[in-house]
């Protein structure tokens, strides 16, 4: 078998807000088209609102355990389509959201070896969530 070099990445641009209030949909969308517009990947607007997550309550880290968990189960099905992220962060008290935070903490081996970048707002342009990622 071999790996095709014109297969192009899926990267997902994660919406790290679900606030019903919230602004990150205007430079999610503008990332979005900036994105679409190349043509050597393909982009996909993930948004957490779509994911009834729980908190996080599992015996251990999905590294570790199975997840129990049907909505975790279904995001970490979800993130294992993806070859990469892009995450739309807003700075809620000077760090990211709780439901960006309880996200990552819901997948584990969906996020190993692959790259990330980050697109913040609020606050100083959401340097300090954007420090909080892993």
């Amino acid at each position: 078998m071999s790996i095709s070099s014109s297969a192009k990445p899926r990267i997902a641009l994660i919406i790290g807000s679900t606030r019903a209030a919230r602004f990150a949909d205007v430079p999610a969308q503008w990332m979005l088209k900036q994105a679409q517009a190349r043509t050597d990947l393909d982009v996909e607007l993930v948004d957490l609102r779509d994911f009834n997550l729980p908190f996080f309550d599992e015996v251990a880290s999905s590294a570790w355990v199975p997840s129990q968990s049907p909505e975790a189960v279904r995001w970490q099905q979800t993130l294992a389509l993806f070859d990469g992220f892009i995450f739309v962060v807003a700075e809620y008290n000077h760090s990211l959201t709780g439901a960006l935070k309880n996200a990552l903490d819901q997948a584990y081996k969906e996020w190993n070896h692959k790259p990330f970048t980050a697109i913040g707002y609020g606050g100083v342009g959401a340097a300090r969530a954007i420090e909080h990622l892993p």
